[in-house]
């Protein structure tokens, strides 16, 4: 034990002395973690929008100040043709085009069958999806409306919807990314830091001196881990505290279970990133392996797509993500305020991992040294 505490208080002294090392560690994911949210936003403030009018009636000139009014849409105006949309589309002016029929007004009042084409710029599909949802909420309202107040009995009108969100009533993007991003930084922390850390110590031939010592290679591998394994849940909890002070999401479940589950996830990061730097000769590998393994756990996470959405293949490769499941743990305990036993089969897979990856990464440290 002693030998262990040892070994721990060289790592903080190391660490702390590179002035450098601690403000990579600290300030800097904790920064990102401030500004992020607010630049990673699902809600689109901005639409371009033109009008190519066949009607000229007062209809359709009330519905487009209607878009102008929802404050999402900014009007370009009247356009003459097809060619000057699709030119004024192609230099990205516009994202929109609603266009109207001839005799739109009049088929309304009528409760005839007419209909309005809109045309997306669909180059970036997640906004063209985005915004025509937006487009198809101001057009229903609009027609619902004045099909009413012309006393026209419609489907439209005839049916009341009424959506109620569970779990997010605000359906406040911040309440997925802001938790999901505090994800991103504790796994950086485990693997790149870990990493990089030791095959430096590699490269300068520290880690040979330690070798020819009688500290045990288990010994050498918790003195290596536990150091950022602290400041990994320091930074966690902090993190928690910006989370309610700066977006004010509260975790409506058990802080310590959340903490009892990072100190786990911690642990599959600590020692993937151990695993990493026992089979890199130097810090650029050691980086670009941690750097692709990253990308793959931020991609499958679920956090910026549905995991259900995703092929089969990857859904099956996905159980190999340890991201994925500490994603699952986060969103259902700060938001669902889920116990332990919804989140056993998370924390299960977890420990597995954990067991497995660190026991891999002693073997291959042991494999190294012979």
């Amino acid at each position: 034990m002693r030998t262990i505490l040892m070994l721990v208080k060289k790592e903080f002294l190391q660490v702390f002395r590179n002035s450098l090392l601690w403000k990579i560690l600290l300030i800097a994911p904790l920064a990102e973690f401030i500004l992020f949210p607010f630049t990673a936003d699902y809600e689109i403030k901005k639409l371009n929008i033109a009008f190519i009018d066949y009607d000229h009636s007062t209809t359709t000139r009330e519905i487009q100040n209607e878009f102008v009014a929802s404050g999402y849409f900014v009007s370009y105006g009247n356009i003459n043709s097809q060619k000057e949309a699709r030119s004024l589309m192609q230099r990205d002016v516009i994202d929109f085009i609603v266009e109207f029929p001839c005799d739109f007004e009049r088929k309304i009042i009528t409760n005839e069958y007419t209909q309005i084409a809109v045309t997306a710029n669909a180059i970036n599909s997640v906004k063209a999806g985005i915004g025509t949802n937006y487009v198809q909420t101001v057009l229903f309202d609009y027609i619902s409306s004045l099909a009413e107040s012309f006393g026209v009995e419609s489907q439209l009108t005839n049916i009341t919807i009424t959506n109620i969100y569970w779990f997010n009533e605000q359906m406040n993007y911040k309440n997925l990314i802001v938790p999901g991003i505090l994800v991103i930084l504790v796994t950086l922390i485990g693997a790149y830091v870990t990493a990089l850390n030791l095959v430096r110590e590699k490269e300068l031939g520290t880690i040979e001196q330690i070798n020819v010592t009688p500290i045990k290679k288990w010994q050498f591998l918790l003195g290596k881990m536990i150091p950022f394994w602290i400041l990994g849940m320091g930074e966690f909890i902090i993190g928690l505290g910006i989370m309610y002070l700066v977006f004010g999401i509260t975790i409506q479940g058990s802080f310590w279970l959340l903490l009892f589950a990072t100190s786990i996830y911690l642990f599959v990061m600590l020692g993937l990133g151990f695993f990493i730097s026992s089979v890199s000769e130097n810090q650029l590998q050691a980086m670009f392996v941690v750097f692709f393994l990253f990308i793959v756990f931020v991609l499958l996470s679920g956090l910026f797509t549905p995991i259900e959405g995703m092929p089969s293949w990857a859904q099956y490769v996905n159980y190999l993500n340890p991201m994925s499941f500490f994603m699952d743990i986060i969103k259902l305990v700060i938001l669902k305020a889920s116990n332990i036993h919804d989140i056993k089969i998370q924390l299960l897979v977890l420990t597995g991992m954990a067991i497995v990856i660190n026991t891999a990464a002693l073997l291959s440290y042991r494999e190294k040294v012979k």
